[in-house]
C-alpha cells in the first residue's frame, strides 16, 4: 500500500469498488452522524438555512415570498435561457418548480437546467457576500469531513496519474480546505479562485497557497497562468453561465495529458428522484443539473476523455426519513427499520449517490 505526505497509508484502490465504498463512507455526514445531527452541526438546519424548507438569505434577495401567489421572482433580476446549456437543443419539458425557480429537462441529452436564471451580474453580487455558504463551510465538523473528502479526491488523482505534482488549481475554492490538503500532499504550487470575499481572511493567513478573489469568467487568463497538471472544480460546474467557454479556457490552461477533476450534484440521485422540489439542490445558484450522461457529453465535446466516474454521498438518512412520511432533512430516519434494504452499496453501485465525481484527461 502506498503512502502519502499526510502520514497515513492510502486506504483504497481505485479499481476496487469495495475499498472505495469504505473510503467514501468516511466522509458521508448523513451516514456517520444522521441527518439531524449533521445538519445542525454544520449550520444547514434552522429558519433561513438550506435544510429548513424555507428561503435562504441569498435566495430571498431575488425572489419574494408575497404571502399571496408565493415566491414571485423580482423583476429585472432574471434572464431567459432559450436552449439547453449542454447540447444547445430547444426541445425541453418542465420538471418542477421550487421557491420561484423553474427547472426544465432537455429531451435531447437529459440535462436539467434553470430557466429563467438570475442575471450574471446579480449572481456575482450574491456570491461576493454569500454568508450561507461561508457559515456552513467554515464549521469545524464540516472542515473535518471535507478534509477526508478532499484527501479521497487527491488519492484518486494520484492513482490515475497527473503529468506531475507541480501545479494544481481549484476553481471555486471556498474555505480553501482542498488546497491545504493538496499542499500537505506535496503539490508544489496551489492556486485557488473564489468570488466570496468572506473567505479572504482565511487566505491572508494561508502560506503556500495563492488565492485569487474574483469570478473565473472575469479574470484575465494571463493572471491565471497555464501548464497546470490538475484543475479541480468541487461543486462549481453547475454554477457556470457559459460552461463551453470556461471548459475551453480550462483546456488551454492544462498541460498535455493534464487532469480535470469534477464534483457535481447528481440530478438522478435516489434522493433527488424521490424528493424532487423538496431537494435543496434546486437552489438559485445551480443553473445546471447534471445526469451522468449529460456530464460525460459536455466534457467529451471539449476533448476531455473520461477516465473515472462514480457517485458519492448517499443522503441515506434523508431518503429514509422521506420514505417514512416525514420531512426529509430533520433526521427522523427509519425507526421501524422498514427500509434497511437501501444501503450505501446499493446506492453507489447504481450511480444513485447525491454527488458525481468524474476525472477527465486532456487529449
Amino acid at each position: 500500500m502506498s503512502s502519502d505526505t499526510t502520514g497515513r497509508g492510502r486506504d483504497f484502490r481505485i479499481d476496487s469498488e469495495k475499498s472505495r465504498l469504505a473510503a467514501k463512507n468516511r466522509f458521508d455526514g448523513n451516514l456517520l452522524y444522521g441527518a439531524g445531527s449533521f445538519h445542525a452541526s454544520t449550520n444547514r438546519s434552522g429558519v433561513g438555512k438550506p435544510s429548513s424548507g424555507y428561503l435562504i438569505r441569498e435566495h430571498a434577495r431575488i425572489v419574494e415570498d408575497t404571502g399571496r401567489d408565493r415566491y414571485q421572482r423580482i423583476a429585472d433580476l432574471w434572464e431567459p435561457v432559450s436552449t439547453c446549456p449542454v447540447c444547445g437543443s430547444g426541445s425541453r419539458e418542465a420538471v418542477l418548480t421550487r421557491f420561484g425557480l423553474e427547472i426544465h429537462r432537455c429531451l435531447e441529452c437529459t440535462h436539467r437546467f434553470l430557466d429563467p436564471r438570475p442575471r450574471f451580474e446579480v449572481a456575482e453580487r450574491l456570491y461576493m457576500d454569500d454568508k450561507t455558504a461561508s457559515d456552513i463551510y467554515t464549521q469545524p465538523l464540516q472542515v473535518e469531513i471535507d478534509e477526508i473528502k478532499y484527501q479521497y479526491g487527491l488519492d484518486l488523482i494520484e492513482q490515475i496519474g497527473p503529468p506531475a505534482k507541480k501545479k494544481i488549481m481549484d476553481i471555486g475554492c471556498g474555505a480553501g480546505v482542498f488546497l491545504k490538503m493538496a499542499e500537505r500532499n506535496g503539490w508544489e504550487q496551489c492556486v485557488g479562485i473564489d468570488a466570496n470575499e468572506r473567505y479572504s481572511d482565511i487566505y491572508t493567513s494561508a502560506s503556500g497557497i495563492q488565492f485569487i478573489n474574483g469570478t473565473f469568467e472575469r479574470l484575465d487568463p494571463s493572471v491565471l497562468g497555464n501548464e497546470y497538471d490538475v484543475i479541480s472544480m468541487w461543486s462549481v460546474l453547475e454554477h457556470l453561465y457559459d460552461m463551453h467557454a470556461t471548459l475551453e479556457q480550462i483546456r488551454e490552461m492544462l498541460k498535455p495529458e493534464g487532469l480535470l477533476f469534477i464534483l457535481v450534484p447528481n440530478v438522478e440521485s435516489l434522493a433527488t428522484r424521490l424528493m424532487r422540489e423538496r431537494s435543496p439542490t434546486f437552489g438559485w445558484k445551480h443553473l445546471s443539473h447534471f445526469s451522468p450522461r449529460s456530464l460525460t457529453r459536455l466534457m467529451e465535446e471539449h476533448g476531455l476523455k473520461k477516465l473515472f466516474h462514480e457517485t458519492v454521498i448517499t443522503e441515506i438518512d434523508n431518503v429514509k426519513s422521506y420514505l417514512s412520511g416525514e420531512y426529509p432533512y430533520h433526521g427522523y430516519g427509519d425507526p421501524e427499520h422498514l427500509f434497511e434494504f437501501i444501503t450505501p452499496d446499493y446506492i453507489h453501485e447504481n450511480m444513485l449517490g447525491s454527488r458525481q465525481i468524474a476525472i477527465f484527461r486532456k487529449t
